[in-house]
């Protein structure tokens, strides 16, 4: 009998773009053996090897409907044969079966170790779609029908490796500069923004009722981690938004459980993996919330996560933000009188944007020694309205005045580094409503 001894493929995953993996059988020479290799579809792949008269390929390499082997090759005195499979450019997730079979009619056959049939079917290989990243705003204050925001910017989308596909470099960089306007009213800083302000939301269904409870039964756990956030109907908020405080893989075994501890078991369930049913482990598992809360069976669950820590979590995101903050343009507009020294009445063309309690006026004429607020605003007809500043020097009609603390208009800039794009298309958005208020 003629020996084939070991069989060599990289089975990591692999990234959208096409690839080409080469293989290597080695064995006695004059071993031969037949190859088939197939995806996800059952399509077959075409080892087209025959050439025409100008070296070409006279069947194109792909993957199709149409039954194909690469059909007894032997193996020649080198003792090592040699071939090639390409993968080609996916949009969706993929994966490859390849499998070789030892000819009896040569008298060949696999070592022991490889098969004792005659057949050698490798690991299957994984193709993973390239994930994309996109970076959002939003806001509260911006829901239908009540919209103050002008159009916000362009979301940005950055697409790069899948988490799942290993050996990758995959770092990329972009920097954020999104300017924020409003219609109408104004806006003041509340704090500086951080990575933490980057939000994302999953749902999860609910597996069994509760009442007055803070154990929350889901059927799936995957991605969710302590400290993400929880809402939906029944879902006591206490406070702004209910969190997670534990989270147990499987469901509470009462039996088994006692007042020392409780017991937590996995159920297992049969899932067809590769063609093959498979005995796994549930995804299901028990979160415990910060507050007693009220669900029913099947009922849509969300949770949301803040920041880096949250979603490399949630689906292996890793990304990070620099120089991060929020400038308010300064208010200017002008008097629309002469305003005597000592006056505290300024009348001027607009107050657009100029905040009660928060502006802060500057220009020639006013007093600099003292940091001088606004405390009033009133309408003193259409075009002219009126602020009480505080002491000041003489103005001048048409004069140049400053505010300063609120706005109707601000730029967020920032710099991003993506380290890695997660194992699947995430969206973060940049929640406004925890760095600025709106009147």
């Amino acid at each position: 009998m003629k020996l084939i001894n070991k069989i060599t493929i990289n089975t990591n995953p692999m990234n959208a773009v096409a690839v080409s993996r080469s293989f290597t059988v080695t064995g006695d020479p004059g071993a031969r053996f037949s190859v088939s290799a197939t995806n996800k579809d059952n399509y077959f792949y075409n080892f087209s090897e025959e050439l025409n008269k100008d070296g070409g390929l006279i069947t194109a390499v792909a993957f199709s409907a149409i039954p194909a082997l690469l059909l007894n090759k032997t193996i020649n005195e080198s003792g090592v044969y040699k071939g090639v499979v390409q993968f080609p450019t996916i949009a969706s997730d993929d994966e490859y079966n390849i499998t070789f079979y030892a000819d009896p009619n040569s008298q060949t056959t696999f070592i022991e170790t490889l098969s004792t049939n005659g057949i050698y079917s490798i690991p299957t290989i994984y193709k993973y779609k390239d994930t994309t990243l996109t970076f959002s705003l939003a806001s509260a204050a911006d829901l239908a029908g009540d919209e103050v925001f002008n159009a916000f910017p362009s979301n940005i989308t950055s697409k790069g490796f899948s988490s799942l596909v290993t050996n990758a470099s995959n770092e990329k960089t972009f920097s954020i500069n999104w300017p924020i306007t409003l219609s109408g009213s104004n806006f003041a800083i509340i704090k500086q923004p951080s990575a933490l302000d980057f939000e994302f939301t999953t749902t999860k269904i609910t597996k069994t009722a509760g009442s007055s409870s803070k154990s929350l039964e889901l059927t799936d756990i995957t991605g969710l981690s302590v400290g993400m956030g929880v809402s939906g109907t029944g879902i006591a908020q206490g406070g702004e938004v209910s969190t997670i405080t534990a989270i147990n893989k499987g469901f509470l075994d009462v039996n088994n459980s006692s007042n020392l501890a409780d017991v937590y078991s996995i159920p297992i369930e049969v899932k067809t993996i590769n063609g093959v049913q498979t005995v796994v482990e549930s995804t299901g598992g028990t979160v415990t919330l910060a507050s007693n809360s009220t669900f029913v069976v099947d009922r849509v669950i969300t949770f949301s996560g803040k920041g880096p820590e949250h979603s490399e979590l949630f689906n292996k995101t890793v990304f990070n933000v620099s120089n991060f903050k929020f400038t308010i343009d300064p208010v200017t507009t002008t008097t629309t009188a002469a305003v005597s020294a000592g006056a505290t009445v300024v009348p001027v063309t607009s107050t657009n944007g100029i905040k009660d309690d928060v502006s802060v006026v500057s220009g020639i004429g006013i007093n600099s020694a003292s940091t001088m607020t606004v405390t009033n605003i009133s309408s003193l007809n259409l075009t002219v309205r009126a602020l009480v500043a505080g002491d000041n020097e003489a103005l001048e009609s048409g004069q140049k005045v400053i505010f300063t603390g609120s706005s109707r208009s601000g730029l967020i800039t920032g710099d991003v580094v993506i380290e890695d794009f997660g194992v699947n298309d995430l969206t973060l958005t940049l929640n406004l409503d925890n760095i600025l208020t709106i009147e």
